[in-house]
């Protein structure tokens, strides 16, 4: 029969299981766009369950793991609407992912610390309102199966089960098909693992057996994936997309859309197909692309650690005087032999976003690292709590019910904290919504009502052929010219063309934004207006 303090414990975790689920429906809710890699990741899982295979523009999707493709892709066939089933992947993860987030914290610094963690989780706007204009939705899918490693992962080392050390490896696997670097937290962890078993000498047959059983159980999960990419590439690879994002990852932190698009976008050597979805892209190497220039590579580090530090320490995501609580949560009392092992995991499980730093810097990179910051700002409040308890019982302060003193100081520390991120959720929405330029999803609607269902359409990127559910290839960052040669010689039968696009990307395509100038055999039949720019739709004419 369950206690007092277990019941208590299931109706509050209930409560703010309600609690995440309501913010959440909230801000699916608003008119966001899908955009940028989200489309890609919806089209492939479209794909997969209307018998095309994991496909992007008729070829085999190679650049992102399939996992989220899966699961948003498996609910088609129900709702045939696939920015739906992103949307409730959001929710749904986001949500579940408060429990392995509780358990691992309670496991961790006990009942209180893991309650405050989970409120500040669950009303976190960097995690909950910002997701859904970072242009991918796969973030809670991701950091709810990251949970469920660490978690497990804690529990191996424990208990030293081996049903834990698999469990350890599949969720991590599964979590590597959602995004690959999750295979270095991985690393990390089985190390961990490893030396802490040596140095606590427990390190016998009952360890190895574990480590062993989580080695093969993420090979196993993983192996399908690697299966695919061999078949399609003739190499063994974890992911392919790691030396051609280096590459067009300068533009990005030069602030160069223009030769970030280049990279990625210009023609292979055979002219047949974009760098990004040709086999061109895997003869990139990040080692070849950082010894032929090394002090670019340390310019690029260097200026990344300056752009993480206002990413990542902005009033909107974890504001600077937040690093005081980290610090009472850190240096605020001894640590002992197990606080060490706690401390240096945690530390673990937040460093596999570092290997983003030679590549360039997005808020959504860092994301698996901002429920480690919640946990130490729960333990630094704790600490807080612990000091000022302890100051005001010295001070002569009478209080029958101790606890009674330690809930009002948590609530004071506490409330105004989630006070302020839910003041920051709306916030956060309105520029967001204020940011986006819907007049490449109007196109994508025109097309999807008025051209016939087997037309091939090409536009830069899956935004367009998202809303049309069309037949799509893209178009190549080339002079006029061989641009136009391009859009023939693939057959297409409409060209889409938005206005940054021609104006700051491609400036060699400004022709087509004057509807009455566009090159001889296009005609133009629609154009979708926005104050962000205008989206413009030409017929490609026999």
């Amino acid at each position: 029969m369950a206690t007092s303090n277990q019941r208590t414990e299931r109706v509050v975790l209930l409560a703010l299981l309600l609690c995440s689920i309501a913010i959440r429906t909230a801000v699916v809710r608003v008119d966001r766009v899908v955009r940028w890699d989200e489309p890609d990741y919806l089209i492939a899982g479209r794909n997969l369950f209307t018998g095309n295979g994991l496909s992007v523009a008729s070829r085999p999707e190679l650049h992102y793991a399939p996992l989220f493709s899966i699961v948003t892709g498996a609910l088609y066939p129900l709702t045939h609407d696939m920015k739906l089933n992103s949307d409730l992947s959001f929710v749904v993860f986001g949500t579940l992912a408060l429990l392995p987030f509780y358990w691992l914290a309670r496991h961790l610094f006990g009942q209180r610390v893991a309650w405050i963690a989970v409120l500040l989780l669950a009303t976190f706007p960097a995690l909950n309102a910002a997701v859904i204009f970072w242009g991918t939705m796969l973030e809670p899918l991701y950091l709810f199966l990251l949970l469920l490693g660490l978690s497990a992962a804690w529990l191996a080392w424990e208990r030293g089960s081996w049903v834990s050390y698999l469990l350890a490896g599949v969720f991590y696997g599964l979590a590597y098909l959602t995004k690959p670097e999750a295979i270095v937290g991985f690393i990390l962890i089985v190390a961990f693992l490893l030396v802490a078993n040596v140095l606590r000498r427990s390190f016998g047959r009952r360890a190895v057996l574990g480590v062993v059983v989580c080695l093969l159980s993420f090979m196993l999960v993983i192996s399908p994936y690697m299966v695919f990419l061999y078949r399609h590439t003739g190499r063994i690879m974890l992911t392919g997309k790691l030396g051609v994002t280096y590459v067009a990852g300068l533009g990005a932190v030069e602030h160069d859309p223009g030769l970030y698009d280049r990279a990625l976008s210009r023609l292979d050597q055979a002219g047949n197909e974009i760098i990004w979805f040709s086999m061109d892209r895997f003869k990139y190497s990040i080692g070849e692309e950082i010894a032929r220039d090394v002090r670019g590579f340390i310019r690029r580090l260097w200026t990344n650690v300056n752009t993480l530090e206002g990413v990542l320490f902005s009033r909107r995501t974890f504001p600077f005087y937040f690093l005081g609580f980290l610090s009472l949560a850190w240096f605020g009392s001894t640590w002992d032999r197990q606080r060490a092992f706690k401390e240096v995991f945690l530390l673990l499980a937040a460093a596999p976003v570092l290997v983003f730093l030679p590549f360039h810097i997005e808020l959504r990179y860092f994301a698996p690292a901002l429920p480690i910051l919640l946990i130490w700002l729960a333990c630094g409040i704790e600490a807080l709590l612990q000091w000022a308890q302890g100051t005001l019982r010295a001070l002569g302060w009478r209080n029958n019910r101790p606890s009674h003193l330690g809930s009002v100081l948590c609530a004071a520390l506490v409330v105004p904290i989630v006070a302020f991120f839910m003041i920051l959720q709306p916030r956060i929405v309105d520029d967001g919504l204020a940011g986006l330029n819907t007049s490449r999803r109007a196109a994508g609607q025109w097309l999807a009502a008025h051209t016939d269902s087997q037309a091939m359409i090409m536009s830069r990127d899956t935004e367009v052929p998202f809303y049309a559910e069309r037949k799509w290839a893209a178009t190549p960052n080339e002079p006029l010219d061989r641009f136009v040669s391009y859009v023939r010689q693939r057959g297409a039968q409409y060209v889409v063309v938005d206005e940054r696009e021609a104006t700051v990307i491609r400036p060699q395509l400004h022709v087509f934004l004057d509807e009455s100038t566009a090159p001889v055999g296009f005609r133009h039949v629609y154009t979708a207006a926005h104050p962000l720019g205008k989206t413009v739709v030409y017929e490609v004419l026999p």
